[in-house]
């Protein structure tokens, strides 16, 4: 390789890093504040690119005879790689999906590691994108075929995550409208496995199809309730039998609503037994009715 031809080389990677930056940026802008990521972790590898650019321009270029100004922004551009990289580096490490399945359209995968925590998410493509439709704030890394279970025909997607710290049960909609026109069979489905599981450590959790309310299990001493629309911190209603912490079982059950301002309706111990999802979900709405009246 010539000397000329190695020059033009050198200035062809700094022109492609120069130009993947706006490349980057709006990439960046595309899916900031979005349920979406780049598919094949295009953002990442992208961004991957311009640093390995900008490590190995320099080097490439030793012994050429370059104009003055190329000469010395190849040096800065080296030392300010190498002073970035460390942090871009785990930021790399962080942000990236790590796919663990696969099934058509529909992708399961997880984000985070190293200072993050790693939390599972379901999306589907969509185009040179992946939409989060499901996420699910549990660490697993590997995911046997026959714990994740989806139905296109009514809409659900069934995934237990069984670590050996606990194991969780989680059914939701994949699709919507599906979903809410096959209510009857899910809603037949989801006591099905409640009640094959009726206490479990992990925790079960269960969209219902009438509302898109979200149902929780996290243990045997309460059960939560969510509306489409709270936030996954917030809780619209909670049914609380025991003391956790204490392993004290209440002498009343304490139902408490934290929305639209919290309020409390204590009942009878015996009046509100341990109950599947559908059970639960008509109890708080016919139990909201009455103390709204």
């Amino acid at each position: 390789m010539t000397e000329k031809t190695k020059l033009k080389i050198c200035r062809s990677m700094v022109w492609v890093q120069l130009a993947l930056i706006p490349v980057i940026y709006l990439m960046m802008w595309a899916v900031d504040g979005k349920p979406y990521l780049w598919r094949w972790n295009l953002l990442s590898w992208v961004m991957l690119t311009g640093y390995l650019i900008g490590i190995l321009a320099w080097p490439f270029s030793r012994g050429l005879d370059k104009p003055k100004l190329l000469k010395w922004w190849l040096r800065i551009d080296f030392v300010a790689t190498i002073l970035l990289f460390i942090p871009f580096y785990f930021t790399f490490i962080v942000s990236k999906a790590n796919f663990v399945s696969e099934r058509g359209k529909y992708v399961l995968y997880y984000v985070g590691g190293f200072m993050a925590k790693p939390v599972i998410r379901i999306g589907v493509t969509d185009g040179v994108f992946i939409r989060e439709i499901h996420h699910l704030d549990y660490i697993a890394f590997n995911i046997p075929d026959k714990n994740w279970i989806l139905d296109d025909k009514t809409g659900y997607c069934y995934l237990e995550i069984d670590t050996k710290y606990n194991r969780s049960l989680n059914l939701f909609s994949i699709d919507s409208v599906s979903y809410l026109n096959n209510s009857i069979s899910i809603n037949k489905l989801i006591d099905s496995i409640f009640y094959a599981n009726p206490i479990m450590e992990g925790g079960m959790t269960f969209v219902m199809p009438d509302d898109f309310s979200t149902i929780q299990y996290n243990d045997s001493s309460s059960i939560r309730f969510f509306r489409a629309e709270d936030d996954w911190w917030r809780s619209y209603a909670d049914i609380n039998y025991k003391n956790y912490e204490r392993e004290a079982i209440f002498d009343s059950i304490s139902i408490t609503f934290n929305a639209p301002e919290k309020r409390s309706v204590i009942l009878p111990k015996d009046s509100v037994p341990w109950m599947s999802p559908t059970k639960v979900h008509r109890f708080i709405n016919n139990l909201e009715r009455r103390i709204g009246q």
